[in-house]
């Protein structure tokens, strides 16, 4: 029964969830089971090496549990193809059955990022850091979120610590390099372009990411050279169309302010 249980928290905690598509490839954080742990064997037992609402969850009628399953499926769903209403609407579904997972509050918070609704998207995601303190995927929502609201160093804070934690891990160097990107970013709206280009001083045009190209766009883009930003960023988006870390390059540059600063309209 330990094991069913464990099965079933992978399932409902899903750290991917809120990045699978829009923010981070599956791939680089824990996979979810394909199919629900739920069975129609009663879970009257908890298991103390658990979150409570994972306990809480386990023990719902199993009708209800696969029902919960299939919304949360659905919502993870409608967000990887921007269907941001019908995500929504798939974790009220959720929220309806049960309202204390932190991961659905992950992936309303996700939503609310990309409509850039910064506020709301915030209150969801201290609620996550209460009871989950480390989640990677709440840590790369923060770091967006503040990107986004012009909080720049607190950014900066949140990618550090994902950075520190892959550090050491194989296969991460397309995070990693989304992740110095976004600090890039950071660095260049704080107005201190020395740090941002002491972080890509070891990238180069042979470096297997579109991290190079964008960088230098971005310094293009500081220096009013609009030409040579657009050169860059088709070279990359050419290069690395199918690199899924490509959007979050995109997604930095909108976020950050940078165009509305640096090229304003008619310049």
């Amino acid at each position: 029964m330990k094991n069913t249980l464990t099965t079933f928290a992978l399932t409902v905690a899903g750290s991917a969830l809120a990045f699978a598509a829009a923010e981070l490839p599956s791939a680089t954080l824990p996979v979810e089971p394909s199919t629900p742990a739920a069975t129609s064997e009663p879970a009257d037992y908890a298991v103390t090496d658990v979150p409570n609402w994972v306990n809480e969850l386990s023990n719902l009628p199993p009708k209800q549990r696969q029902l919960y399953l299939n919304n949360f499926d659905a919502a993870k769903r409608a967000f990887s193809r921007g269907a941001l209403t019908q995500c929504e609407q798939c974790l009220d579904e959720c929220d309806a059955i049960y309202n204390k997972n932190p991961n659905v509050w992950n992936l309303r918070a996700s939503v609310q990022i990309a409509q850039k609704r910064f506020k709301d998207a915030e209150l969801w995601l201290a609620k996550v850091r209460e009871v989950m303190p480390d989640d990677v995927v709440a840590t790369l929502n923060y770091s967006l979120l503040y990107l986004g609201s012009g909080r720049y160093a607190q950014a900066i804070e949140e990618c550090d610590t994902l950075l520190l934690d892959i550090k050491y891990k194989e296969k991460m160097d397309g995070l990693r390099h989304s992740l110095l990107f976004r600090k890039f970013l950071c660095f260049i709206m704080l107005d201190k372009p020395e740090e941002a280009k002491a972080l890509v001083a070891d990238v180069n045009p042979m470096t297997n990411s579109p991290l190079y190209y964008y960088s230098q766009a971005v310094l293009a883009v500081v220096a009013g050279d609009r030409d040579t930003a657009i050169r860059e960023m088709t070279a990359a988006d050419s290069i690395y169309r199918t690199d899924p870390y490509l959007a979050t390059y995109k997604q930095g540059i909108n976020f950050s302010g940078l165009l509305q600063r640096f090229l304003p309209q008619g310049k």
